[in-house]
């Protein structure tokens, strides 16, 4: 179980695993003063100010109380946080990706390959983008899957993550630069 509070957000992982945040909520009642306060399972601490103190274990006590008494909202549901944990995975991935290629982000890449494009990366910025194709459409095809599973039969996270394209090596996209360019077209004499 975890709670975290600042500023009118509430975050909560209630004993079953489940998230949920909530905004622009009144601050929990403890009894200790605080502007924050942060219980995970390594971690119990409160700010007051500039000045961070650990929780004592009738604080933590207090805490632990506050979330089993919370129900999640209608809205937060096993098969939203597992679609929405597949979603930043699968934005991590391209990422990964458009970062190890040495892209300034997406829109470079989608510049680079588009249609009549000369750039010298053109090639490799469409094998990016049918890199991008994959990842969607199996997050997707996953979402859908998930939407439909009753919460009994739902997979890990990480089973359904092991079902998302994993990005191949660099060297696998054109290798950049197509190195004849470099090459002076006049034979050697």
């Amino acid at each position: 179980m975890t709670l975290e509070y600042e500023n009118g957000t509430l975050r909560v992982e209630n004993a079953e695993g489940l998230r949920w945040q909530l905004t622009d909520v009144p601050k929990p009642p403890f009894s200790f003063q605080y502007d924050a306060v942060s219980v995970t399972g390594d971690r119990a601490l409160r700010r007051q100010g500039a000045s961070v103190y650990p929780l004592a274990l009738d604080e933590i006590r207090e805490v632990k109380a506050f979330i089993e008494q919370q129900s999640p909202p209608d809205w937060a549901t096993f098969q939203k946080q597992i679609t929405s944990d597949l979603r930043a995975l699968a934005r991590g991935l391209i990422n990964s990706v458009v970062t190890q290629l040495e892209y300034d982000g997406l829109l470079d890449v989608m510049i680079a390959a588009r249609d009549g494009s000369t750039d010298l990366f053109a090639e490799e910025a469409r094998q990016v983008l049918s890199y991008v194709d994959s990842v969607w459409n199996a997050y997707s095809a996953l979402a859908e899957q998930i939407k439909d599973t009753p919460t009994d039969e739902l997979q890990s996270v990480k089973e359904y993550a092991e079902l998302m394209p994993f990005p191949p090596p660099p060297d696998q996209f054109s290798g950049g630069l197509l190195q004849e360019l470099f090459h002076d077209a006049r034979p050697d004499r």
